[in-house]
C-alpha cells in the first residue's frame, strides 16, 4: 500500500518537473523568436490580428472591463487586502508565497524582461498602453495572482461546491484576461504565451519552495 502511494507521488513529481521544463523551454523559444523576428512567430501573431477583425460593441465593453482585473491598480489593492488577511490569521508562509509571486515574479521579473527585450506593442490599440509588450504583464499577473489563490484555496478550503466554483472562476480569469489583451490589441499572441509559460514555471517553483499544497499545510 505504502509502495503504491510512494510510486504515485514519484510519478506526480516527475510530471510536474517535466511540465516546468517544458514551460521554460517554450518561453525561451518565444524569447528567441522575438529577438530574431522569426517567421513562425510572425505567423503566430497573425492570429491576434484576425481576432480583432471580429469586434463588436458588446465584446469591446466586456473585454475592457475584464482586462482591468489584471491591471496594476487592481492587483495592488487585492494584494494588500489579501496580505492583511494573512497577517491577521498569522499565515506568514502564505503571505510570503503571495508576495513573491505577485511582487517579485509578476512585477519585478516581468519588467526586467520587458526592458531587456524591448519589443514594441501592436497598433492601433483599443485601449492606450505604453511600454514594451514581451511578455504580457497582465498575463503574468493573471496566472501568478489567481494561480496563487487557486493553490491556496485547494490547500486550505474544505471540499464544497463553493470551493470548486471559486476555483473555476479564477481559471476563467486566467484565460479571459490574456485573451482580453489580444482583443484590445495591446499584446501579440506570443506575448500572451510567454506570460503563461513563464508564469506557470515560476508559480510551480514557488509552490515547491514554499511547500504549499499536496501534503504540506
Amino acid at each position: 500500500m505504502k509502495s503504491g502511494i510512494l510510486y504515485t507521488m514519484i510519478i506526480k513529481y516527475k510530471i510536474r518537473f517535466f511540465s516546468v521544463i517544458l514551460a521554460f523551454s517554450m518561453f525561451m523559444s518565444l524569447l528567441i523568436g522575438v529577438k530574431f523576428q522569426s517567421q513562425w512567430l510572425n505567423n503566430l501573431n497573425l492570429v491576434g490580428q484576425q481576432l480583432i477583425q471580429h469586434r463588436s460593441a458588446f465584446a469591446d465593453v466586456s473585454f475592457t472591463y475584464i482586462t482591468q482585473l489584471g491591471s496594476v491598480t487592481f492587483t495592488l489593492i487585492l494584494t494588500v487586502l489579501l496580505s492583511l488577511f494573512f497577517i491577521y490569521h498569522q499565515q506568514y508562509r502564505l503571505l510570503a508565497f503571495l508576495l513573491v509571486n505577485v511582487i517579485l515574479f509578476a512585477g519585478v521579473v516581468t519588467q526586467i524582461i520587458k526592458h531587456l527585450v524591448r519589443n514594441p506593442r501592436p497598433i492601433p490599440q483599443l485601449l492606450s498602453e505604453h511600454g514594451y509588450s514581451f511578455p504580457s504583464g497582465h498575463t503574468m499577473i493573471a496566472i501568478l495572482l489567481y494561480g496563487t489563490l487557486i493553490i491556496i484555496i485547494q490547500t486550505k478550503m474544505k471540499n464544497s461546491l463553493l470551493k470548486y466554483i471559486t476555483i473555476m472562476m479564477f481559471l476563467i480569469l486566467i484565460i479571459a484576461i490574456p485573451t482580453s489583451r489580444i482583443y484590445v490589441n495591446v499584446h501579440y499572441p506570443s506575448d500572451i504565451l510567454a506570460g503563461l509559460t513563464l508564469g506557470y514555471g515560476l508559480l510551480s517553483i514557488s509552490k515547491h519552495l514554499f511547500q504549499i499544497g499536496d501534503k504540506h499545510t
